[in-house]
């Protein structure tokens, strides 16, 4: 009774909910619970997307499937001791804050500390490449972070990327990003790695591919959802061209190297294929 009466809640705020697992739906509650007093029904329902794609990204962390070597540490989620939360700023991404403490490598416990971290969904990253051809398409868009930084080219060269959404298998947003950012569609897509890009304050998990996809002349342009005021311009390299920018720290972000250095390791078999 209690569940039905807490998705009812949630569906009176968020609309309807019927698609998504009982899990996502419960993190979701447990977000909205801590902004009791601080947002309305209408401020909270503004926020639908991104409570919901953090919701499914916290379901997925909890399913613990993510690769381990044996050597690693014991230490788990249940070995951090949280004595509060708070979200003081919830937008497209959130800013949690905890009291916590942990255990230690040598079975003792810290004292208590504050640590803050921004909460962000899973994403994806594809690289289209063509092994006919032997080139990839890589796009070109503006990037707050770097502006933040007063980088004096915010505009950043990397591979197509997007959100999962809730509900959504990875590979099916890497298919679906493909085709809204670049116009392309992928034939079939090969993992290069699943990661943390910068565990120290960000929740943020990736998921990068190549994708296997025909790249005639005339694929390029400029493509993105006008709702999410995207204006992203695609652009064909030749793998060696890829790999001189590389060579030249021309690549801008960390997974479009990620992407490019696996490529080259894995190129030759793709091409036989």
């Amino acid at each position: 009774m209690r569940d039905l009466v807490l998705k009812q809640r949630l569906g009176t705020i968020l609309g309807p909910l019927d698609e998504l697992p009982e899990d996502v739906i419960a993190e979701a509650a447990a977000e909205i619970a801590l902004y009791e007093g601080r947002k309305s029904d209408a401020e909270l329902a503004a926020l639908r997307g991104p409570i919901l794609t953090r919701a499914h990204a916290r379901v997925e962390g909890a399913k613990g499937q993510r690769p381990r070597a044996e050597w690693c540490t014991p230490l788990g989620f249940d070995d951090v001791d949280i004595r509060a939360r708070r979200l003081p700023y919830s937008r497209f991404f959130a800013v949690e804050e905890l009291e916590l403490s942990h255990k230690m490598h040598d079975g003792t416990a810290t004292g208590e500390m504050l640590r803050a971290g921004f909460l962000m969904a899973d994403a994806v990253t594809v690289l289209p490449y063509d092994p006919i051809r032997d080139r990839v398409l890589v796009i070109e868009q503006f990037r707050v972070g770097p502006y933040l930084r007063a980088d004096k080219h915010p505009w950043m060269v990397e591979p197509i990327a997007g959100r999962v959404d809730p509900g959504e298998e990875p590979e099916a947003t890497a298919r679906r990003e493909v085709e809204e950012e670049s116009g392309a569609s992928v034939t079939a897509l090969h993992k290069i790695a699943e990661y943390y890009p910068s565990s120290g304050a960000i929740s943020e998990y990736v998921y990068s591919y190549i994708g296997i996809a025909d790249l005639p002349d005339d694929i390029t342009g400029i493509a993105g959802l006008e709702s999410e005021h995207e204006d992203i311009a695609s652009t064909l390299l030749s793998f060696d061209a890829l790999m001189q920018m590389c060579d030249a720290g021309q690549l801008d972000v960390g997974p479009l190297y990620l992407s490019a250095l696996w490529l080259a390791r894995h190129k030759d078999r793709l091409r036989g294929a």
